[in-house]
C-alpha cells in the first residue's frame, strides 16, 4: 500500500494505491455515494489503469503531528473514544467493516480546535481493530498529560482493557463513562464517604482516593469522636461547685456558720484546685494529645501516598521525566541564544525576513519551529483568514534549513513554486518564502 500527498487547487488529498488493484468491492461505491460523519472524505480515480483512493484532508492535521507539541487531555481522551464508537456504529449503517480502518497515528486526522477526529477507512483492507485500537491506546500512554493524574488513570485503565480477550469498543466507552460519573462524585458533598463509614472502621478505612475532605477537616472528625467520655465544660464546673459546697458545708459543721465565714477562703481553694485537676486530667487524656501527634501525621502522610502512589503505575515514566520536555528545550535555546555575541548570533539565528513594512521579521532561534494561526499550538502566529492552524514547519539537517508545508489550505511557495501538501524542500539564503499571501525572504 503506497501512501502519498497531493494539491490540487485550495484541497489537500492523502492519496492511497492499494496493493490489490483488482478489488471492486460494495465499500467503494458506498463510500463515494455518501458523506459518513467521522470518516474522511473518499473518491476513487483511475489514472493511467491504476486505482488510486483519494482522502480529503484539508485544515486537518494527521493526530501524531499535532501530539508532538500538545499534551493529550482527559477531555481530548475521552472525545477521541466517543467519537471512534460513534464512526463504527455510523458505518454499520452502511455496511463497512472496522477491520479496514487504519489506525496509525499518522493515518488519524484532527481538527486542531476542535479536536475533532476523522478515520481513514481503506476498501479492502484487511486488519485487526481490537489488536490497532490496542497499540494506538499504548502509543497514547506515553502523549498524556502526565500532570493530570485523572488523565493518566483513565488511558492505563483504557490500555488494560484493550488487551483483555474479546473488548470491544462499548468497554472503553464504559470506562471513559466511570471516569465522569467519578468526577461529578467529587463535586458532591466531600464529606459523604465519611458519614457513610461504620462504628468499626478505622482511619485507615475511611480515607479513600475520591475523599475531598482536607487534613484539617478530618482531624475535627476526630477529635469529636475522641471527646465521648471527656469531661464537658459543663462536667467541670459542677464539679468545681460541688468542691466548694462541700468544702463549706464541712467547715459549718464543726465551727458553725462564724468559722464557715471566716474560713471561706478554703472553700474557694477547693473549688478552684478541683477545677484545676479536671483540666488536668482533660488535657492528658489519652487519644486525645496522640490523636494529633501521630495519628493526624500519619493522615496527612496518607493522603500525599494516596496523591502520588499513581505514578508507580507506570515505571517508563520515570525514564520519560528525565528527558526535557519541548518547551524547555526551546526555552533553553532562546536562553543560549541570549548569551551569544552579535556577531555569534547573526551566524546561529535564520530569519524570515518580512517584505511588507508593517510585518515583524520571524527569528528561527530553535528547531522544529512551527508558523500557523492557532495559538498555543505554533511558535509563532501570523493572525489572518488565509494562514491554515498549523500551516508551516522549519527543521534543520546539519548545516542545511528546510521548510515543509503542514497541509495548509493556501499553500507554502519558495522561489515560486508551490510545495505539495507535506513537501519539503531545503532553503538557501535569499530564497523568497510566500506563506499563504505573506512573503518572506530566508536570511
Amino acid at each position: 500500500m503506497k501512501i502519498t500527498y497531493r494539491r490540487e487547487m485550495r484541497h489537500n488529498y492523502l492519496i492511497i494505491e492499494p496493493e490489490n488493484a483488482g478489488y471492486d468491492g460494495y465499500e467503494i461505491y458506498m463510500m463515494e455515494e455518501n458523506r459518513i460523519e467521522g470518516l474522511l472524505g473518499f473518491q476513487m480515480k483511475q489514472i493511467d489503469g491504476r486505482k488510486y483512493y483519494y482522502y480529503k484532508i484539508t485544515s486537518k492535521q494527521p493526530l501524531n503531528r499535532v501530539l508532538e507539541y500538545h499534551s493529550l487531555g482527559e477531555d481530548e481522551l475521552k472525545k477521541m473514544i466517543n467519537k471512534t464508537a460513534r464512526t463504527l456504529e455510523r458505518m454499520e449503517a452502511y455496511l463497512l467493516q472496522e477491520k479496514q480502518i487504519l489506525l496509525e497515528p499518522e493515518y488519524i486526522y484532527v481538527n486542531p480546535e476542535t479536536f475533532e477526529i476523522y478515520l481513514c477507512l481503506v476498501p479492502g483492507r484487511q486488519g485487526s481493530f481490537p489488536q490497532e485500537m490496542s497499540g494506538l491506546l499504548r502509543y497514547l500512554l506515553g502523549k498524556v498529560n502526565h500532570q493530570d493524574k485523572e488523565c493518566v488513570v483513565m488511558a492505563y485503565g483504557l490500555y488494560q482493557e484493550s488487551i483483555k480477550e474479546n473488548y470491544g469498543i462499548r468497554d472503553l466507552m464504559e470506562i471513559a463513562a466511570r471516569s465522569e460519573t467519578k468526577e461529578e462524585n467529587q463535586e458532591g458533598d466531600e464529606n459523604v464517604l465519611l458519614d457513610k463509614s461504620t462504628p468499626n472502621e478505622t482511619p485507615d478505612m475511611k480515607t479513600s482516593y475520591f475523599s475531598l475532605a482536607q487534613p484539617e477537616e478530618e482531624a475535627h472528625l476526630f477529635r469529636e469522636k475522641s471527646k465521648k467520655g471527656f469531661w464537658t465544660p459543663g462536667a467541670t464546673a459542677i464539679a468545681a461547685f460541688a468542691a466548694t459546697a462541700g468544702t463549706a458545708a464541712v467547715l459549718w459543721l464543726f465551727l458553725g456558720i462564724g468559722g464557715m465565714l471566716k474560713f471561706w477562703y478554703g472553700s474557694a481553694a477547693a473549688g478552684i484546685f478541683v477545677f484545676l485537676a479536671v483540666l488536668l486530667k482533660v488535657r492528658n487524656e489519652p487519644g486525645m494529645s496522640k490523636m494529633e501527634s501521630s495519628e493526624i501525621k500519619d493522615m496527612g502522610l496518607r493522603k500525599e501516598k494516596e496523591e502520588y502512589d499513581w505514578r508507580m503505575t507506570f515505571e517508563e515514566d520515570k525514564e520519560e521525566e528525565k528527558e526535557p520536555k519541548p518547551e524547555d528545550v526551546r526555552r533553553e535555546a532562546v536562553l543560549q541564544t541570549v548569551l551569544l555575541t552579535d556577531r555569534a548570533e547573526d551566524e546561529a539565528v535564520r530569519y524570515l525576513r518580512a517584505t511588507a513594512s508593517d510585518m515583524e521579521d520571524i527569528g528561527i532561534s530553535y528547531i522544529p519551529y512551527l508558523i500557523g494561526k492557532q495559538e498555543g499550538l505554533v511558535d509563532h502566529v501570523l493572525s489572518s483568514e488565509t494562514i491554515s492552524r498549523i500551516h508551516a514547519r522549519i527543521d534543520r539537517e546539519g548545516e542545511e534549513y528546510r521548510i515543509s508545508d503542514l497541509n495548509s489550505t493556501n499553500g507554502t511557495c519558495v522561489n515560486g513554486r508551490l510545495l505539495e501538501t507535506n513537501e519539503t524542500v531545503v532553503l538557501k539564503k535569499g530564497d523568497e518564502v510566500l506563506i499563504a499571501d505573506f512573503a518572506f525572504i530566508f536570511t
